[in-house]
């Protein structure tokens, strides 16, 4: 979808010369076009600005038609490409409805890390590929009380969510759990070679030219199920990164994240939601802000805890399946009224109930969540 060739033809007043132009135009600039003719044999007419040009295009394009045109490249012969009007909310479905078949929950994927480094056939494999994995496994979160609080903020930074925008500022996170994965998929393509067509969606960069390593067949059936696995969790990274993309409202807006945490010799996962919501009229007054996180620990049981909070008065409320669960935290609310009123917060209401809703209840209207330091 390149318009190709620019060619100057005629230009209004005031003209700039042509080398003004050329050297106007920066790669990544955005310009408005008209197009003042039909597509005739890969030739049309367009108005950018005061001037006008002929471009070889084999677009159609129609007399009229409003362009909005990238500048691929600069210089004597300049490459723009076309830049469709699709909206966000387009653009999102449609990455959705490829990715959604394929993702799986991390935990599985993190599962799998463990059920290959304890098979015999793992012996096989390359230091490399156990060196990567088990450098992923120990950047995990713990659920070590201490750590888990202190690391909590940089666990949630190196969720993969924010992944491309560090690559964008220059600062990529150690340890983000993305870019650490996509690594992982490029040792494993590499170990591979060409007997399957591993991450080939992602456009890795091609290893130097090398023999990959020679594997037996029950090796090779273990790494082709990990890349399998490894496709299905940043499917599901991805997943959540396009639905935590700004709104289209901008009093509103959600952030999901998932934490894969190291609890013992298994892994856990806290599911985090928080939403902002302001009003239309001015989003950064009286905005609500709401959290949500569910996770299912050993001896505790699958829990949901719902925090809301506007201004300085907060509500929380708790589910919990188990009902020694709920038992416990009910004892503990005086705990938690008294931490948040310590942080200057007006405490509304604090709530444990039995079992797990099978959807998101609403606090009273006016109340919302969160307090990190509390």
């Amino acid at each position: 979808m390149h318009i190709t060739h620019l060619k100057l033809t005629e230009q209004l007043s005031p003209p700039p010369s042509r080398e003004q132009l050329l050297n106007s135009l920066k790669p990544g600039q955005l310009l408005k076009a008209t197009a003042l003719s039909d597509n005739i044999n890969g030739s049309v007419r367009l108005q950018i600005g005061v001037t006008k040009l002929i471009a070889q295009t084999q677009l159609a394009i129609k007399t009229g038609q409003q362009l909005t045109l990238s500048v691929e490249k600069a210089g004597e012969l300049p490459e723009l490409k076309l830049v469709t009007g699709r909206s966000l909310a387009e653009i999102q479905s449609t990455l959705l409805k490829s990715i959604l078949p394929r993702q799986q929950p991390l935990t599985q994927l993190f599962q799998r890390f463990a059920e290959l480094l304890s098979s015999p056939a793992s012996r096989e494999l390359p230091e490399s590929l156990h060196q990567s994995i088990g450098q992923i496994t120990q950047q995990l979160l713990t659920s070590a009380r201490p750590e888990l609080i202190q690391r909590l903020r940089e666990g949630v930074s190196n969720s993969g969510l924010f992944s491309e925008r560090s690559l964008l500022e220059g600062r990529p996170q150690a340890g983000d759990l993305k870019i650490s994965l996509l690594q992982l998929l490029g040792v494993l393509k590499f170990t591979l070679g060409d007997r399957a067509g591993v991450a080939s969606r992602f456009q890795l960069p091609q290893a130097a030219p090398q023999a990959p390593q020679p594997l037996g067949e029950a090796a090779t059936r273990l790494l082709l199920d990990l890349a399998k696995q490894l496709d299905s969790g940043l499917a599901r990274i991805e997943t959540l990164q396009l639905n935590s993309l700004p709104q289209d409202d901008p009093s509103r807006q959600l952030w999901q994240f998932e934490l894969p945490i190291r609890n013992a010799d298994q892994t856990d996962l806290f599911t985090i939601f928080i939403k902002r919501q302001g009003t239309q009229e001015n989003p950064d007054e009286e905005q609500i802000w709401s959290l949500t996180l569910r996770m299912n620990l050993a001896g505790l049981g699958p829990m949901r805890v719902q925090l809301r909070l506007q201004g300085k008065s907060i509500s929380s409320l708790f589910w919990a399946e188990q009902s020694h669960t709920t038992q416990l935290l009910k004892r503990h609310t005086s705990q938690l009224k008294s931490a948040f009123e310590k942080a200057g917060l007006e405490v509304t209401q604090i709530k444990a109930y039995q079992g797990i809703p099978t959807e998101e209840r609403e606090l009273p209207s006016g109340l919302s969540l969160l307090d990190e330091k509390a």
